[in-house]
């Protein structure tokens, strides 16, 4: 008899691409590394019901209506993944480089969004990766051959698609390289849409490529979660998308050589910095939550996918345990002090190999203090909101209830 056809879960993988048109497949591009995936479609059937004389109550027919996909996706956080699901819930996006410490100039005229070349003081030499302006509204870019005898005209080459950020005329222009920081906020500018992936998923069964791609995926939930006791930093979330379509050839996966990062490394800042005096050194484990509203809707255009998949609001809230050394965290919710609230893990490693992930809450609303005398010492439970503010604003301006910033040697413009 011949060997039956079998595929081995083990040999799956999902790849993510950025979109750029909503529900229109392409190839992936990265690979993440998960340890959940759970796809399903979701088609709507329309029932025939009209009274036929037969005593039935059952439908005479099954007709298909419009249609989407649900995701359920997760595993360890992976600092050069982490980005693409950032993006997708948040939109708003900054990019700083480290220093060279040498070529530092400024620009000569302002630069406008879109923009694909600056005006600077000084020349800067061809293949340079230069970082435009600081903070919110800081980018970087790989420049071409420039041109002009001062102001010099400075090609912008990579990435593609020009300034996402206006600067101002004066402002510093200097020479980075890797790691990165890539810092999301809540995108307010435009239509407010932040950009949408396509999730490949290489399981086996489908025909000739083995792999369905779910186009059009908009993150409504992400969840991070640590203990510091037994488990590494992780994360989940689910997703809505157009219906699945097989893929045409073979995918390949290409995982990066990044390390998941265990819990003992999150460190809390209440008040101030994960650092020196504002460190919190008695917070076991704990979750931050993301969710968006988000809205598949259909038109009457001749096909089942949506029209649209619409995010609305986003809102942000986490849990912290404590072992007590005072009453502090039953204070932070009687006072209503509504402390900034940082958290901070990282690799532990340095130069280009560094890693770390950084939540900032400008306003942490502490809402629920549970007090447990049933262990071997005493413990809070404590859960917060973010409170929108303008300190974690990015530089499509307005407000956002907190910012995440993620260092890796990530190329600029990969997310």
């Amino acid at each position: 008899m011949p060997t039956p056809t079998t595929y081995a879960p083990a040999k799956q993988f999902v790849g993510v691409a950025n979109e750029v048109t909503q529900g229109t497949a392409v190839a992936m591009t990265a690979t993440l590394l998960l340890d959940n995936f759970k796809a399903k479609d979701q088609p709507k059937w329309l029932e025939d019901k009209a009274w036929r004389g037969a005593m039935a109550t059952d439908s005479f027919a099954q007709i298909p209506g419009v249609a989407t996909s649900d995701l359920d996706l997760g595993g360890p956080v992976f600092i050069d993944g982490l980005g693409y699901i950032l993006r997708n819930l948040m939109g708003d996006l900054s990019t700083t480089g480290t220093s060279t410490g040498t070529g530092s100039t400024t620009l000569s005229s302002p630069a406008a969004v879109g923009a694909s070349s600056i005006s600077t003081a000084a020349t800067i030499p061809s293949g340079t990766q230069i970082q435009i302006g600081t903070g919110a509204t800081a980018e970087v870019f790989t420049t071409g051959t420039p041109s002009g005898s001062g102001p010099f005209t400075i090609p912008l080459t990579s990435p593609t698609g020009g300034l996402a950020f206006s600067h101002a005329s004066a402002q510093t222009v200097q020479p980075v390289t890797g790691p990165y920081t890539y810092a999301w906020a809540l995108l307010n500018s435009g239509t407010g849409q932040p950009i949408s992936h396509t999730l490949t998923h290489m399981l086996g069964p489908t025909a000739t490529s083995g792999a369905r791609q779910y186009p059009g995926t908009v993150f409504s939930e992400c969840g991070f979660k640590w203990n510091a006791e037994s488990d590494l930093f992780t994360w989940d979330a689910k997703a809505t998308a157009w219906p699945s379509v097989a893929l045409g050839a073979a995918p390949t996966a290409n995982p990066g050589s990044v390390a998941p990062m265990a819990s003992w490394r999150m460190a809390v800042g209440i008040g101030g910095p994960a650092t020196g005096g504002t460190l919190i050194k008695t917070v076991t484990d704990g979750e931050i939550s993301l969710k968006r509203e988000i809205n598949p809707y259909f038109t009457g255009n001749g096909v089942q996918n949506p029209y649209i998949i619409q995010r609305a609001g986003l809102t942000v809230e986490g849990k912290l345990n404590f072992v007590a050394d005072s009453e502090s965290p039953l204070l932070y919710m009687l006072n209503n002090t509504q402390p900034s609230l940082q958290l901070l893990i990282s690799n532990g490693l340095s130069g280009l190999n560094y890693g770390a992930v950084q939540f900032d809450f400008a306003v942490a609303a502490f809402t629920e203090a549970e007090a447990d005398g049933s262990k071997t010492a005493v413990e809070y439970g404590n859960q917060f909101k973010a409170v929108l503010n303008t300190t974690n604003a990015g530089g499509s301006g307005s407000y956002s209830p907190c910012k995440i910033s993620v260092t890796c040697n990530v190329t600029p413009g990969t997310y």
